[in-house]
């Protein structure tokens, strides 16, 4: 329902005004309102005569409105335009008195005219008879020329208590404007020392992070993936001869020249914290600016460490960690599901992937593409012994490169040997390029479209997925770094290949894969 508005200039009555009364809890009824009761309402509205039955009192109830637009026009009754019963002589319209001719707004406020300021002058010849002017007898001469006249003579005496009044005042308010100024001064060392308070103190309640508080099996585990805390220590004290001769990054550019400055500034974290620095980063994928609040130093600073210890890392510990086994040691190594039927197997070979961040530039876009994955991503081939051990990582290539290409640009075909065995899934369609190193491959029988698989293929299918389920758990070892789980950022990818080489060293000084 249209809620219906009194047309009458100045007049406030409507139809949400009136259900708002009869909402109300009457007094003289107790517990009705006052649409129950049969208390008489305020006013009533009613609705201005239609064009089709009467226009003649339309066309005279328009023109006692007496309104016109914004813009100087006619002013025409709308939807919810109404006229309240305050505005007709019988309170409705009747026979005798059918249109509103009271309250119609026409009476505009009196406007009160400001009170003129009348400012007299001295009087300029002390002759003059002020009290004549006024109307005053000469008696009451005494009582106007007081200290307190308006009108003074240039004769007549100052008023010293006025004047002493006036010098307190100006005292008093220089005393108080000095002593907002001290007010603020306060406040602000009140705020400066409350901030000083409070950083300190958190200071004190967090402990910057560093080898010395993770003193635990449980903790070195959980921040770097090594077992224990003497192995951290070994690994450590291994590379510890190399770090005088560290070079740190600048960006793209590697940093020739040393100032001592420079030094200072990357030596605030020891030796040994620093190597924690990057195992955390690799095992949790923490941002720069985490682990600079971490341990308290800037985001660039944790930066520059990190570009510069990942690739040392991966120079000192891949090369140490990651090597080609030969035969005999791989025989002696070998477990005791492979000794039935797969003595010769050498290595199972597997490719994983990475997501990384869309690239802005569409030919990068196209190459990292992984139709498998359906996101852009880089891939690596991965080959491990039977035992579980890392033996050979590829370089990083885009997700749209097949496996053959990476076997065959890797540098893997040339660490073959004679008869070796390759295990790996039926996509890796390698067996001719194996046959030209004289070597075999070994994987599942390939799905037949029209026939069902015989028992011998089901039978040797399942014995090669039992064996080459351990590549697939050595990836998962790799992916427990976080840095590798998550969406991997654009600005990391130069440093990719030495990321993933630094999580693989780890991994192969962890405990054996396959247990007996």
């Amino acid at each position: 329902m249209v809620n219906g508005n009194c047309s009458i200039v100045g007049c406030t009555n409507s139809r949400y005004k009136l259900k708002k009364w009869e909402k109300q809890a009457c007094e003289e009824h107790h517990g009705q309102t006052k649409k129950d009761c049969p208390c008489k309402a305020p006013f009533t509205l009613h609705w201005f005569p239609s064009v089709q039955k009467n226009l003649e009192r339309r066309t005279e109830w328009i023109r006692l409105v007496n309104r016109t637009t914004k813009r100087g026009a006619n002013w025409t009754p709308g939807q919810s335009d109404m006229i309240c019963s305050n505005h007709f002589v019988d309170g409705k319209p009747t026979k005798e008195n059918p249109a509103p001719t009271i309250n119609l707004g026409y009476q505009k406020p009196a406007k009160i005219p400001r009170r003129k300021l009348i400012r007299e002058s001295p009087c300029p010849e002390p002759s003059t008879s002020f009290q004549s002017v006024q109307g005053i007898d000469s008696s009451d001469s005494a009582a106007v020329n007081n200290d307190h006249a308006y009108c003074q003579d240039e004769t007549s005496a100052p008023c010293y208590s006025c004047q002493d009044k006036n010098k307190v005042l100006t005292s008093m308010a220089n005393e108080i404007s000095k002593l907002n100024k001290e007010k603020e001064q306060l406040a602000s060392n009140i705020e400066h020392l409350t901030r000083k308070i409070d950083s300190l103190s958190l200071k004190k309640s967090q402990k910057p992070l560093s080898a010395v508080n993770i003193n635990t099996d449980k903790k070195m585990r959980f921040y770097t993936g090594i077992q224990t805390v003497a192995i951290f220590n070994i690994l450590f004290s291994l590379i510890k001869p190399s770090l005088p001769k560290i070079h740190y990054w600048r960006g793209k550019v590697l940093s020739t020249k040393r100032p001592k400055k420079i030094r200072q500034r990357q030596n605030k974290l020891c030796g040994k914290d620093q190597l924690l620095l990057v195992l955390v980063r690799l095992r949790l994928g923490l941002l720069n600016q985490d682990l600079a609040d971490r341990f308290n130093i800037s985001e660039g600073t944790c930066s520059i460490i990190f570009s510069t210890w990942i690739k040392f890392l991966s120079k000192v510990l891949g090369n140490a960690l990651i090597v080609w086994l030969p035969k005999d040691v791989i025989l002696e190594n070998l477990p005791d599901i492979f000794k039935k039927k797969n003595k010769n197997t050498r290595c199972v070979i597997d490719c994983s992937e990475v997501y990384i961040e869309r690239p802005k530039s569409l030919d990068v876009q196209a190459c990292t593409w992984s139709d498998y994955k359906k996101h852009n991503t880089f891939k690596f081939l991965i080959a491990v012994s039977p035992a579980g051990y890392i033996m050979f990582l590829s370089d990083c290539y885009g997700g749209r490169t097949t496996d053959q290409y990476i076997c065959q640009n890797s540098g893997f075909y040339d660490l073959l040997e004679y008869g070796d065995e390759v295990m790996a899934d039926r996509g890796f369609q390698i067996k001719e390029d194996l046959l030209h190193h004289y070597c075999s491959l070994n994987v599942p029988p390939g799905a037949r479209v029209k026939s069902q698989m015989t028992s011998a293929e089901c039978k040797k299918t399942k014995e090669v997925a039992n064996l080459r389920i351990h590549v697939e758990r050595a990836i998962n070892r790799l992916k427990t770094f976080r840095i590798l789980k998550s969406v991997f950022s654009i600005t990391m990818l130069p440093l990719a290949d030495d990321i993933i080489r630094v999580c693989a060293a780890i991994c192969n000084i962890q405990p054996p894969l396959i247990r007996e």
